[in-house]
């Protein structure tokens, strides 16, 4: 098992041992809101059987610390994912009464984050090519910059295993029609100034209870082979 690790002059591959993965966890929590939190939510997916799945809930109010929270959080995600589950939580907190299995636009109590997810065009029923991730990066980075130079704050971006995340903090914002319809019309228009003929932005991931996958994580689809290695899900420098 290995991961790519993708830079401007460079590809290289490198193992993945557990230690690396406890590491690359633990940055989830600079990419959520951990503050003012009552429930974490864990959704796990077999990757040779997705109707195989896994929903784990973590109430805060279960554990002496936020820090004894995501110490269990990250234990049963890294403990699926070695059962060879992809695994997932949402992007935005959930409401304190909350009560169900998988978390619904309604369960959520705002917007936290806004996600432009950014991947190949063409099959993706199988791992990426270095090169396929290299060029997702591409288009990550010169997103950030000119939404930069157009006065947005500096984004977190997520290498999600077959292409590229980039996630910027939203402030104050309800979940409600208006922001959804506000997001959708963010992707759209992202999409049609950036897409190309081999990477797009995803036009779909607008709802609320939208899910991101955990990094410190492998991501497994399809078979894997020396040129579409699966690959450790990180938050990138």
């Amino acid at each position: 098992m290995s991961e790519s690790l993708v830079f401007p002059e460079v590809i290289v591959s490198l193992p993945t041992p557990i230690l690396v993965q406890q590491i690359e966890i633990r940055r989830l929590w600079e990419l959520l809101v951990s503050e003012d939190l009552d429930v974490l939510e864990l959704r796990a997916f077999h990757y040779l059987d997705s109707k195989q799945t896994r929903v784990e809930h973590f109430w805060a109010e279960k554990y002496d610390s936020t820090d004894a929270l995501h110490r269990a959080f990250e234990d049963v995600a890294l403990d699926l994912n070695r059962q060879y589950f992809n695994v997932y939580t949402p992007l935005n907190r959930l409401r304190s009464d909350f009560h169900g299995s998988a978390a619904k636009d309604s369960d959520i109590r705002c917007r936290d984050l806004l996600l432009v997810d950014i991947d190949r065009v063409g099959d993706t029923k199988q791992p990426a090519t270095d090169a396929e991730i290299f060029k997702a990066r591409t288009l990550a980075d010169s997103l950030a910059s000119w939404l930069s130079n157009n006065g947005w704050p500096d984004p977190v971006q997520m290498l999600s295993g077959n292409g590229v995340h980039v996630y910027y903090r939203l402030e104050d914002m309800g979940n409600t029609e208006q922001s959804k319809d506000l997001i959708k019309t963010v992707l759209v228009t992202l999409a049609q100034r950036f897409d190309t003929p081999e990477v797009v932005i995803d036009r779909c991931v607008f709802n609320a209870s939208r899910v991101t996958k955990v990094p410190g994580t492998i991501m497994r689809k399809g078979p894997e082979t020396g040129a579409r290695p699966y690959r450790m899900a990180r938050l990138l420098p």
